[in-house]
Parts: structure tokens; sequence; C-alpha cells
């Protein structure tokens, strides 16, 4: 396991080097993920100017559990975006198999070839947000409050990639992963908004099948109520569930694949 990890962040760390070579495409990129954010969040203004009040939650509670989603994000996309394109980068352009000669998990190698490098955006607006809400909600940021953020924000990223893990294996049958992925990995915007909202199937669905809700939702609430000390233990658990079935799922359709022919 070691090996793998110092395998994955040594490729991870030279698809990034690759990337930050073209500095302008990297600035334009980073520039259209902050301007793409801040859309977002205009829309949610628009939702606060006709009501106080979703479930309870106020407007800065929103910005908050916004923020904490889209670090998550970010922590995802920077070191699992590969797995959108597997089917169509690698697998259908007959790339897979030379991946396949390297001594080393195929996993690991498709995890390292991130192609997004301009989620520092969402990194520095998703910090901006947490940070300034907190201020706004006169929420003492201590240093087990800072901690709390950073873990939850990266188990967040976990859960996340994991899930992106597990839906990649279409693309060993239909040689393009992305639209399976990004179908799946889109309800995350039901945690955007308090779960209390949705009805009792959306709940389940978000918190027990796929557990967006730990991303953002339970996290949220703990910056907010200061308690819920069970989340602590509670997401590292889900978080290493998701992955040994990620693992396990994506080895049963490696040893699946019969190359494409190309």
């Amino acid at each position: 396991m070691i090996r793998n990890l110092k395998l994955y962040f040594s490729f991870l760390m030279a698809s990034l080097k690759g990337m930050m070579e073209y500095r302008t495409d990297f600035i334009v990129g980073m520039i259209s993920q902050i301007s793409y954010q801040i859309i977002e969040l205009l829309f949610i203004w628009i939702v606060f100017q006709n009501t106080d009040n979703i479930a309870g939650w106020r407007f800065e509670h929103l910005l908050l559990l916004y923020g904490t989603i889209m670090l998550s994000i970010a922590i995802t996309d920077t070191c699992f975006d590969s797995t959108f394109s597997l089917g169509q980068r690698l697998i259908k352009k007959g790339k897979f198999d030379t991946i396949l000669l390297r001594p080393v998990h195929p996993l690991v190698s498709v995890l390292g070839e991130t192609k997004t490098s301009t989620n520092l955006g969402y990194i520095i607006l998703a910090i901006i947000l947490i940070v300034s809400t907190l201020i706004k909600l006169n929420i003492n940021i201590t240093f087990f409050l800072i901690f709390k953020i950073l873990y939850f924000g990266i188990l967040g990223g976990l859960i996340l990639g994991g899930i992106q893990t597990i839906f990649s294996i279409a693309g060993f049958w239909t040689y393009k992963s992305n639209e399976v992925v990004w179908s799946v990995f889109k309800m995350h915007k039901f945690v955007e908004y308090p779960i209390d909202i949705y009805n009792k199937f959306i709940r389940i669905l978000i918190t027990f099948i796929f557990p967006f809700a730990f991303v953002s939702y339970y996290p949220t609430l703990s910056y907010l109520e200061g308690n819920h000390i069970s989340l602590l233990f509670i997401v590292p658990i889900i978080t290493i569930i998701i992955w040994i079935i990620a693992i396990n799922v994506w080895n049963w359709a490696l040893n699946k694949y019969r190359s494409t022919g190309n």
C-alpha cells in the first residue's frame, strides 16, 4: 500500500508539472472555474431575495455548506479527475494496454494521470467562503475547527473520488465512461442545500447509498453546532468502505478487460 501511494503521488506530481508548463491555459482555466462558481453563488443569492431561510438555514449557512462541498470537489477533481476519461482517453485509444505493462496496479497509474490543474480556483474560493462565513456567523475559528475543516475536506474528497472510481468501470464496456461518472457525480448538487428539504427517498439515497451528505451536510452541522464528534469516526469508516468497494469492483472489471483491438 505504501509503495502504491508513493507511486500514485509521483504520477500525480508529474502530471501536474506537465500541465503547469502551459501557464496561460492554467490561469485562464482557474479564472473560468472561479467565474462558474460565482454564478452558482449568485443563483443562491437570488433565491434568498424571496425567502429568509430554507428549512431553517439562512443565506450564510448555505454559503458555508457550499464552501464545504466545494473544498472536497476541488480535492477530488485534482486527484481523481482521470476517472472521467478512462474510457475515451485510455481504453478506446488503446493506451490502457501500455499501462498494463507497468509493474504497478493499473488503477494507481490511471488515478495518477490527472488532467485538471485549474482547481486551485475552487480551493481559493472555498476557503474564502468558509472563513468569511464563519466570521460573519460569529463562530470562533479555533485550531480544532481548522483541523475539522481540513479533515472533512480531505475525507470528503476521498469519498467522492471513490464513488467516481466505482462508476468509471463503465469505460471497460462502453469506452466512454465520462457520462456515467458525471451522472452519478452530479448528485452532489443535492447536498448544496440542506437535505431536510427532500423527501425520505432522496435523503436515504444521498446518505446511505451514495453518502454525499457526509461530504458537506453533516460536516457543516458540525461547524455550526460545535458538536457531532462522532462524525470524526463515522466519516473515515465510510471512506474506507467506499474504497474497499471501489478497489474490488475495479479489479473485477479489470479481469473482464479484453482490449479494444485498436
